[in-house]
This record gives structure tokens, C-alpha cells and sequence, in this order.
């Protein structure tokens, strides 16, 4: 999928990315047997990269001062649709529910045919004066959204350059660069910290953790419907938290609150199951505890760590560097969620939040040295830190020359 993104364009690949998704549901809905089952399933593998992939568009068609909550609204529609299904399983079976998760996939295939293609991908690919067109359509013309313009287009005019010139043997040193490595760590721990913190497992054992926690299923049940509506209050939150302050403070503060929280949870846990300290209160301490945690990391931890993984990768490296964030993206998503009920059985909860947050502390460490801030930069600005070229030098050279865009 990146490669079809950097060779036919961003609409392209969300067109068919939405076309697979409503493809699995249809065959959710004829399934009729078991094979179905896993035919839909294996349909529904392709487009799972579109959680990678759409945030990276969402990235290139947004302004620099809105790009951080219009990611984090992505994050709240998805939310939303786990709420849905959660609720609506009270009431409907799987395949009513199949049914209707079709429409947003055809609604968002619809709107793609009214959207220009994006600006950045039209600069890489040397389309200069459609750039102008879409990059005008999205972002108006003022003095900014042209000077903006001039850095994207003088730099791929340079890339493009040196690209004319490149053999195999460079491309391939290319992906031991700087702007290249340095990038690819800091998404990967962004992955780390976002899987470890609990985005994902949550949603998928937030019933048998709870369970395990309450020995109560029908507590555990409830728990779960309030985890998802705080997952989306938090997330709705998160829109105006990642507006207003800068991503590495948001970062650091929520993912070390994050570590905390998780670590009083297997304490907690710890104690009870080997002292019987607590009594009656471990019952909604827990619990609680567990509900907090949710709330800090999709109100800083996951919209700011999207937000910065849609932002640090070149668009000269957009497609290898989507590519094999991706395969790391999928990794750790298949690690964790299968890792998830194996440690819940050898270790208990104690355990696997111990576990878990000593891989956040890990990750922030690391980042705290070598993530700049992205806050209301462009992504020519982000690319050129990554490079190691100041903006100031970057202006001096390009806007002394005559202007690429009168």
C-alpha cells in the first residue's frame, strides 16, 4: 500500500482501503459457516494498515496549526464505533452489526471523489502547477500558504534532482541516513508506548481484565460500556489538550502518568492476590484505577503519539518509511494482542501492567532525547530538523532566489 500511495497518489489507496473493509463486512453478513468467517477476516487484513496509512494522509491534507486535533477526531470516530458496537450488541446480532458498519466505509469512498489529490505527493512526483492548485484549494492563498508553498516545492525540485542521479547502491544508503533512521526509531517507540500503554488490548480484553479485577462478569460488562464512553469523552478532550500544548510536554506528562497508573494497578493487584490486603476496597479500587488509565491515554498519550507519527517521516521517505513503520506497527500490535491473554494466564494482572509499563518508561526515556518538537510546524519545516537544516538557512537560500510561485 505504500508503494501504490507514492506511485498512483494518496485517493487511490483510500478508495480501495475503504472498498476492502465494506468487502469483509459484506462477507460477514452472507457468512453462513466458518470458512466465511475467515474469508471476511483475511478481506478485512488488507485494509488494517489504513490505521497507519489514513493518519499519514490526514497529516499532508491538514493545516500545521489544525493537523494535531484533526488527527485526534480520527481517533474519536473510532471511539465512537467501538461504543456502537459494544451498545449495540445488546440489542442486535453480529451480523445486523456487520450490516451496518458497510456505510461509514461507502460514505468515506463517496467523499474521496470531491477531495484534490495531496499537494505533497503531487510535489514528489514533479506535478508543480496541480501542487499550486490543491495546495491553494486546501490551505487559501496568503502570504504563509505561499511562502509554505515555495519550501515544498524547492525541495522536491531538489530531491527530484538528486534522484535523477541516484543508482541502486545510493537508494539503498539512503535508508541508513540520518533523516531516514532517526524518524523510524521514534515511531517505532511511538508504537511501543501506544501498544504498551493499552490502546488496543484494552478494547479487546477490557471484558476478561475487568473479570479477573471484579470477579463479577456483569460488573466487568458495565465497566467495559463506561470504558468506552470515557475512551470518547477523553478523546473529545484531547482535541482541545493537543491544541494548546506543545506534543513532547503532552508526551512526557500523560506517558509518565500513564507508567504510574499501570504500575498502582499491579501493586495493587500484587497485594491482593498474594497478602489479601484491601478487603472490600480492592473491588472498585482496582477498577478505578484501571478506568483512570484508560482516560490518560487517549486524552495525551494516543492523540499526541499519532500526532507525531503522522508528522516526523520526509515525504522523500514516505513510502519506505510508511512501509517498514508499518510492518513495525503490525508487529507490535500482533505482538501484544497475543501476548495479552498468555501473560493474563502466567502472571495474572500484576504482571502484565508491570510488564507493560516498564516498556512505556523505556520508550520515553529514549525519546527524551532524540524527539524535537512538531507543534505547528509544517511538515517541510519537521523534515528539514530531521535533515539537521536550520530554517533559517533554508530561507536564506531559497527565498532570495526568484519566487517559484508569483
Amino acid at each position: 500500500m505504500p508503494y501504490i500511495m507514492q506511485v498512483y497518489g494518496r485517493k487511490l489507496v483510500h478508495i480501495g482501503l475503504n472498498f476492502f473493509a465494506a468487502l469483509g463486512f459484506s462477507l460477514f453478513v452472507l457468512a453462513n459457516n466458518v470458512p466465511c468467517l475467515y474469508a471476511a477476516r483475511l478481506m478485512q487484513g488488507i485494509p488494517m494498515c489504513e490505521v497507519f496509512i489514513s493518519a499519514m494522509m490526514v497529516a499532508e491534507y491538514s493545516h500545521p496549526k489544525r493537523r494535531g486535533y484533526f488527527i485526534t477526531i480520527k481517533k474519536c470516530l473510532v471511539a465512537i464505533g467501538s461504543l456502537m458496537c459494544h451498545s449495540l450488541a445488546l440489542c442486535w446480532t453480529w451480523k445486523q452489526i456487520a450490516t451496518f458498519a458497510i456505510i461509514p466505509n461507502a460514505i468515506a469512498i463517496m467523499f474521496t471523489f470531491i477531495w484534490p489529490e495531496s499537494p505533497s505527493y503531487l510535489a514528489l512526483i514533479g506535478k508543480y502547477d496541480e501542487c499550486e492548485k490543491s495546495h491553494k484549494w486546501l490551505y487559501g492563498d496568503g502570504l504563509k500558504s505561499k511562502r509554505d508553498l515555495e519550501q515544498l516545492v524547492s525541495s522536491q525540485m531538489e530531491s527530484r534532482q538528486a534522484m535523477d542521479k541516484n543508482n541502486f547502491n545510493t537508494a539503498v544508503r539512503k535508508l541508513f541516513k540520518k533523516d531516514f533512521v532517526k524518524p523510524f526509531i521514534i515511531v517505532s517507540l511511538l508504537t511501543l508506548i501506544t501498544d504498551a500503554s493499552g490502546r488496543y488490548y484494552m478494547l479487546a480484553y477490557v471484558v476478561q481484565i475487568l473479570t479477573e479485577v471484579t470477579k463479577d462478569k456483569s460488573v466487568a460488562l458495565y465497566c467495559t460500556i463506561g470504558s468506552d464512553a470515557l475512551t470518547f469523552v477523553a478523546l473529545m478532550i484531547s482535541c482541545f489538550v493537543i491544541r494548546c500544548c506543545k506534543r513532547r510536554t503532552l508526551l512526557f506528562i500523560s506517558g509518565t502518568i500513564c507508567a504510574s497508573l499501570m504500575c498502582l494497578t499491579s501493586l495493587i493487584t500484587f497485594l491482593k492476590s498474594h497478602f489479601d490486603i484491601g478487603g472490600s476496597v480492592y473491588s472498585w479500587l482496582t477498577p478505578l484505577v484501571i478506568l483512570l488509565n484508560v482516560f490518560i491515554v487517549n486524552v495525551g498519550v494516543v492523540p499526541v503519539c499519532f500526532a507525531i507519527m503522522c508528522e516526523v517521516l520526509p515525504l522523500e521517505h514516505k513510502g519506505t518509511g510508511t512501509c517498514t513503520t508499518g510492518i513495525v506497527f503490525t508487529l507490535l500490535y500482533a505482538l501484544v494482542m497475543k501476548l495479552t491473554p498468555v501473560l493474563m494466564e502466567r502472571t495474572g494482572v500484576e504482571g502484565t501492567f508491570g510488564v507493560y509499563a516498564l516498556l512505556v518508561v523505556v520508550g520515553l526515556l529514549i525519546l527524551y532525547f532524540i524527539l524535537n518538537e512538531t507543534k505547528d510546524k509544517t511538515l517541510q519545516e519537521i523534515e528539514n530538523e530531521m535533515k539537521g537544516v536550520k530554517q533559517s538557512n533554508f530561507n536564506e537560500y531559497y527565498l532570495n532566489e526568484k519566487p517559484l510561485i508569483e
